[in-house]
């Protein structure tokens, strides 16, 4: 009988590692033949000794069948051990290899190396209360971080290396310049007013108390118990727009939902605005861990939550299945504020940072609600031009995301955050060595910063802005120890999605976009400035004609400002 249960529990044993093995070598092909930078990921790292120790115990299975019947009872045990001495020598000298291959893939010089095809000439039909305004607000006092990029004790996003009252006083100009309103509270009404008039032909009507607005954050690079230097959202750029909703705009704490629904929430994120407003709500992907800190008020996670999926966009190509949820709080608020990063999406190069390339240029307003939804890597073929989109022209989610009515088609404000910059996905600050930033790029360790916010009641025309900024800050801006490549590339087709934007209703791709059953208008204009050092697009050349963009940008030394077409006229 124990000779049974060991031959039984024996059994049980080989079935169990048979299928675990079975399992990690499937997982390893499926996600590191499409991309193998992904051979680098923690969860490969885990499943590639696995996945080897199976294939290795396979062949010997097989050579042991075919050596006889002393090799096919023994030669599993034998396999096994040899399999344990490969693998762990095979893991130490071959993973480094393959993060080495993913560090400096193999990438063509033009694939990075988007340049724009034609300036003011303006595509779509430009928003807002002054169609197509983009003010631009700078000040470089307000982002005193040392650049002590390893360090875990002096962060970016601490009070004490980012202004709170200078950043609090940056995102009040921009707002009010936005709208030429005489006061924050007015510029709030004033959002409000037009977005109630133009998106749901209700004419005269301001925000109303119990009204929620969800302000969608960007926390890539978050976690539970975040103490790293990459970029996410800036704790303090989100306390100043919660102070803007209560304050100015009159919403009720708990009525203001700040989230990224894709990540935890960055815990300083949540110890800033708590400690002001205890009713805020948050919502990020999971439920609340030990690791992050609970409301002070309330001694508990109080007003932390899981998102609570439920299906609220469709896609025009008629694909996805995650990708169509979204949080049930988001589809539930009436209004929406789209508080983006200043940010490039792609670089080939692991220079500082790790993790793959990327997959599309730009991680800004069109991006920002791939942390909206549930199944964000459904769509990461359609914006990879390594993968589906590898010609102009072809279908974006991003529009349908920017227009879905339960998601971007509730924004009364688009907003980019320009403190702390980066090069892609996964990136630590980055200084802007040009006009008008001058940044000092080394030593790295140093206090310059990009230190501005942007805004705009047009998204693709807010975009079409970054976009012009970020290629300005690529040039000149070459780092010698990675073989002389620029610190900042721009990747192919960096503009299509807003090509297909503004032109929703005829795009290139020649898709028919829909949401709601209704066929997409325009949703902004797109149009590059004229050049880098006089950053003028064509409402700055021409006031009354012109139909594209309007750049008004807020140096620190202009308190009163000027837009740029004054300032370039000397006026």
């Amino acid at each position: 009988m124990k000779s049974l249960a060991r031959r039984a529990a024996d059994s049980w044993l080989r079935l169990t590692l048979l299928c675990s093995g079975a399992a990690a070598l499937a997982w390893f092909l499926i996600r590191v033949i499409p991309k193998p930078s992904r051979a680098t990921y923690p969860c490969q790292r885990a499943a590639f000794p696995v996945a080897s120790a199976f294939v290795i115990w396979l062949t010997g299975s097989f050579a042991g069948i075919s050596a006889g019947q002393w090799l096919r009872r023994k030669g599993v045990l034998l396999a096994g051990v040899a399999a344990t001495v490969v693998v762990v020598v095979w893991s130490v000298t071959t993973l480094p290899g393959l993060g080495k291959a993913a560090s400096t893939p193999a990438i063509d010089p033009a694939r990075y190396n988007w340049t724009p095809e034609a300036t003011n000439q303006p595509i779509g039909v430009a928003k807002g209360i002054h169609p197509g305004r983009v003010v631009w607000t700078r000040d470089p006092a307000a982002t005193k971080w040392a650049g002590n990029w390893k360090e875990k004790s002096d962060q970016w996003w601490l009070d004490q290396n980012t202004d709170q009252s200078r950043v609090d006083a940056m995102l009040s100009a921009t707002i009010q310049k936005l709208t030429n309103a005489g006061s924050d509270e007015q510029a709030w009404d004033a959002l409000f007013r037009y977005y109630n008039r133009t998106a749901k032909n209700l004419s005269d009507r301001g925000y109303h108390p119990g009204e929620v607005v969800a302000v969608k954050i960007n926390l890539n690079n978050s976690s539970a118990n975040k103490a790293d230097n990459q970029t996410d959202a800036t704790p303090q750029m989100v306390l100043a727009m919660v102070r803007q909703l209560v304050n100015m705009a009159h919403v009720a704490q708990g009525d203001i939902l700040v989230y990224d629904a894709r990540r935890p929430m960055h815990p300083y994120i949540l110890t800033k605005v708590w400690s002001e407003f205890k009713d805020v709500r948050f919502v990020q992907e999971r439920a609340p861990v030990a690791a992050q800190p609970k409301n002070p008020a309330y001694g508990d996670y109080h007003g932390l939550e899981a998102a609570n999926w439920v299906e609220g966009v469709a896609y025009s190509n008629g694909k996805y299945d995650q990708a169509r949820y979204i949080p049930k709080q988001v589809m539930d608020a009436t209004y929406l504020v789209n508080l983006a990063l200043l940010k490039c999406h792609s670089y080939p190069y692991n220079y500082m940072e790790n993790g793959d390339q990327g997959q599309t240029a730009l991680t800004m307003i069109g991006k920002s609600h791939f942390g909206s939804i549930r199944g964000t890597a459904e769509l990461h073929a359609a914006i990879n031009t390594d993968q589906e989109a590898t010609k102009k022209g072809s279908y974006s989610p991003m529009v349908d995301l920017v227009a879905a009515p339960n998601l971007g088609a509730k924004t009364v404000l688009y907003v980019l955050d320009g403190l702390y910059c980066g090069r892609k996905w996964r990136s630590y600050p980055l200084h802007f060595p040009n006009p008008p930033f001058n940044n000092r790029v080394t030593p790295y360790e140093n206090t310059d910063w990009p230190a501005c916010v942007l805004a705009s009641q047009d998204p693709v025309a807010l975009d079409s802005v970054g976009l012009d900024i970020m290629y300005s800050q690529s040039k000149n801006n070459n780092e010698p120890s990675i073989g002389n490549k620029p610190r900042i590339l721009i990747r192919e087709f960096a503009d299509d999605y807003l090509h297909e934007m503004a032109l929703a209703d005829n795009p290139p791709s020649g898709t028919a976009y829909t949401q709601g059953g209704k066929r997409l208008t325009s949703l902004g204009v797109h149009e590059h400035w004229d050049s880098d050092a006089t950053m003028r697009y064509s409402r700055n050349l021409d006031p009354v004609h012109g139909k594209g963009i309007e750049l008004i940008y807020l140096p620190p030394a202009e308190p009163n400002n000027r837009s740029v077409a004054a300032a370039n006229a000397g006026k």
